[in-house]
């Protein structure tokens, strides 16, 4: 029996799925050839053979193993049906349930999601209002912004009169780039919770990022007069530099530097205002001060590493980045790095620098591999990057940033046909996922004939993101291919106020020249191409306008 695990754990990926379909009954032989499977780094046949081990078995401990083996190494559908054998096993296990609401999130089968994480509202928490507090920032760190609010507006139906409910939906609304949802349910949480700051400041907020700079001052005015804590404090006087009152801001964060509960708080404040103004020698003195005070660490190293970068001192920029490896600015780092080797010793050094971090650091693994296959086409080898996308997906099938990766890859090298198939299959996999329907309505209406049925997908991916500047950007351009130009102007107007991205520019240039706006349109990419002085596509535009 153990050698039937062992050859379906070592024989090539085609013959591996046979092999599946006659692994023994035996838990203990299927479990040892899921460690022998982990040792050789076949993750997806040892997640698959524990999921069998757990199915053969009545053991609860090994259906926990099989879960927590499968969720390390990111196989959702693995991670999905074995904390399903969980809960058969034991009902009332509330990180099972956990584990099986996450997963569903992965997939984007939201149903399934908002009905495990509703229960666990209802049986995990002192009270609902603590458990949406608590399941806020996993949400956000387990599924994507558009996932979490399909999940938290079901899950709001349960709990209309919660205030937590509804600021937890306002944030991730936030987030997916729907500000109306936002701000429908930030005025109802204040509403619900007159006295209750987060709420209040999350509508200050909102407010501020509706263009209502004079409401969102008022509203945080309203809650330090009711709750004056230095926290409070520290976001109106950022509301304050953000409406342009920047000596007034700077007044009030003067007075917060040395709060102990706030003073590095508003150093990290003031670093990140230096730098966005150009700063960068004040900037690089407040970074290093949170360095030294072991707050903030990773985000300061990163943006050292980029002034140095910026600087052109390439050794520093390296040493510096190098020391990125956990956070959120990790891979962000990494891959500046691997740029950077790419330049000083050769595109196999990069490569080899981004393999090695991802062999030891299993949470970044899928982003390496993304990043490695992006080094790879930007230095002209498009096929070695298709190849290793293909390599990862048979490892990684429910990785849907390496399916889109794979996508990106295909359109680039002139695949449409096969690029159009694999958005069809992820529309499908996914549906309701604003990112894969606006991806497939874009790629119909810029490469196909087919901008009608284009154009219907963008529109339904608005709806769920309507201020979403790619899916604005995508709108516009659809508008335009169906020759509805003036149309078309507004939208991406709106994208160019919502995200800094040269496609935009380019779509907007192409738009004002189809208005016979062609001094307009000069202006725009000759903007632009100062602004992403590397974009030659942006340069080739405005050299045959010229």
């Amino acid at each position: 029996m153990v050698t039937a695990v062992l050859a379906a754990c070592t024989t090539p990926a085609t013959q591996r799925e046979a092999a599946a379909e006659n692994l023994p009954a035996d838990p203990n032989a299927l479990v040892l050839g899921a460690e022998m499977a982990l040792q050789r780094g076949q993750y997806l046949e040892a997640s698959k053979a524990y999921l069998r081990a757990a199915q053969a078995s009545n053991d609860e401990e090994l259906a926990e193993q099989a879960t927590r083996v499968a969720h390390e190494h990111r196989q959702w559908t693995v991670v999905q049906a074995s904390a399903e054998r969980w809960l058969e096993l034991n009902h009332t296990n509330e990180e099972a349930r956990r584990f099986a609401a996450f997963a569903a999130l992965h997939l984007y089968r939201i149903n399934t999601a908002a009905e495990h994480l509703g229960i666990l509202l209802d049986t995990a928490f002192i009270n609902p209002q603590a458990g949406f507090l608590a399941l806020l920032p996993q949400l956000a760190d387990e599924g994507t912004p558009s996932g979490a609010t399909a999940v938290l507006r079901q899950l709001v139906v349960k709990y209309p009169d919660v205030t937590e409910a509804h600021y937890a939906l306002a944030q991730a609304a936030s987030q997916s780039d729907n500000l109306a949802l936002a701000m429908e349910h930030a005025r109802k949480a204040r509403e619900l919770g007159p006295y209750w700051s987060p709420a209040g400041l999350l509508l200050a907020r909102l407010q501020m990022l509706t263009g209502d700079a004079d409401g969102a001052l008022a509203t945080a005015k309203q809650v330090i007069d009711q709750d004056n804590q230095d926290s409070n404090r520290l976001e109106y006087a950022l509301m304050l530099m953000q409406a342009g009152k920047e000596e007034q801001g700077r007044k009030e964060l003067s007075a917060l530097a040395n709060s102990e509960s706030t003073g590095t708080v508003v150093e990290r404040a003031l670093a990140d205002i230096d730098f966005q103004l150009g700063n960068r020698d004040s900037a690089a003195q407040r970074f290093s001060n949170l360095v030294s005070s072991g707050r903030f660490v990773y985000e300061s190293l990163f943006y050292l590493g980029a002034i140095a970068e910026g600087r052109e001192a390439w050794d520093d920029a390296a040493q510096i980045y190098a020391r990125v490896t956990g956070g959120e600015f990790a891979m962000a780092a990494q891959t500046r790095l691997a740029r950077l080797k790419v330049k000083q010793e050769g595109l196999d050094a990069g490569l080899k620098h981004l393999e090695e971090f991802g062999a030891t650091r299993p949470q970044y693994r899928i982003e390496t591999i993304t990043a490695r296959a992006s080094l790879l086409s930007a230095n002209g080898d498009s096929a070695g990057a298709l190849a290793l996308l293909d390599t990862a997906l048979k490892a990684y099938p429910d990785a849907v940033e390496l399916r889109f990766a794979r996508i990106f890859q295909l359109e680039s090298a002139d695949k449409v046909d096969e690029a159009i198939a694999d958005l069809r299959h992820l529309v499908a996999d996914r549906p309701n996922d604003p990112s894969a329907t606006n991806a497939l309505g874009y790629t119909l209406v810029d490469r196909t004939r087919h901008h009608k049925e284009g154009l219907d997908l963008i529109e339904q991916a608005l709806t769920e993101t309507p201020d979403s500047g790619a899916v604005l950007d995508s709108m516009g351009w659809a508008l335009h291919r169906v020759g509805r130009s003036q149309d078309a102007l507004g939208y991406l107007e709106h994208a160019k106020r919502r995200i800094n991205d040269p496609e935009v520019d380019l779509h907007l240039g192409e738009v004002l020249l189809a208005l016979d706006r062609k001094d307009d349109a000069r202006d725009v990419w000759k903007r632009a191409s100062e602004r992403y002085p590397e974009n030659n596509e942006i340069k080739q535009r405005l050299q045959k306008l010229n």
